[in-house]
């Protein structure tokens, strides 16, 4: 039913994660990367032949917050409670900055917020409700949605990050393709016999990385969340690519199923 309604039969749904490093700067609070997602949501729309859900991370608005306030933690006294209600009004602002870009680009998109779609249960999703994912989509928008404090049945609230939503989506809508927009050309192993750091076209749980790109402060475990979500969704059976966000074409061309460079997680 829910396959017959978005039309996905064909199992041509992109999900996309948007780096909180691609689309602001991470250095500095409150960056945004006005141009990089201007660009971004021209690409997004030449590919607009595939349904697609996006999701971004908090970047320079969100971390900074949550992590002076441990809202991660949950609700245990009035300095948590502040930091949640702060880094929910953070992350509305992203959202809202971030749609504007993308609509400047050429991109219908409406932001919906993943603290009215998911309720976890000690950090776990435990329900949600994707029927305004599917309203977005049935009409021809595409839906943004992005890291967020959300309701915890446990804990009062705590943080959910864009790449857990982004895992999650994918493999519960079965989605072709899971892509995330990243800072850097790929994920970089060291060779073992040059020694030489270089982008690994394709890698396997367990493989040492280098760990480069995705910088500054980030409460919801950077590149290795990253990974562990990414496998996830494809040992699922979802082909699963990281890409650099931040040269033109790449995210068009991934989403397209194009060659392009990057890293494939292989189940």
């Amino acid at each position: 039913m829910i396959y017959w309604c978005l039309g996905l039969a064909g199992g041509d749904l992109v999900v996309l994660k948007l780096g909180g490093s691609v689309i602001t700067d991470k250095r500095r609070p409150f960056s945004l990367n006005r141009e990089v997602i201007k660009r971004l949501g021209r690409e997004i729309s030449e590919a607009s032949n595939n349904p697609l859900i996006l999701i971004h991370g908090g970047g320079s608005y969100a971390h900074p917050i949550a992590r002076k306030y441990s809202v991660a933690e949950g609700f245990k006294d009035e300095h948590h409670l502040r930091g949640f209600i702060e880094t929910s009004m953070a992350v509305r602002k992203l959202s809202l900055d971030v749609v504007s870009c993308l609509v400047d680009g050429g991109l219908r998109a409406v932001s919906i917020p993943a603290a009215a779609i998911f309720i976890t249960r000690s950090g776990e999703i435990m329900s949600c409700n994707l029927e305004p994912i599917f309203s977005a989509m049935r009409i021809g928008v595409i839906p943004v949605t992005s890291g967020d404090v959300v309701f915890d049945r446990d804990l009062g609230f705590t943080v959910l990050s864009g790449d857990t939503i982004a895992s999650y989506l994918a493999i519960r809508l079965r989605a072709k393709r899971l892509i995330y927009a990243i800072d850097v050309d790929g994920v970089y192993v060291r060779d073992r016999v040059s020694g030489e750091v270089r982008v690994a076209e394709e890698i396997s749980r367990g493989v040492r990385i280098e760990p480069l790109g995705e910088g500054g402060e980030d409460v919801t475990g950077g590149i290795v969340n990253k990974l562990e979500e990414g496998f996830a969704a494809a040992e699922s059976g979802v082909e699963v690519l990281l890409v650099n966000g931040l040269v033109e074409g790449r995210v068009r061309d991934a989403i397209l199923g194009r060659e392009v460079l990057g890293t494939r997680l292989k189940p």
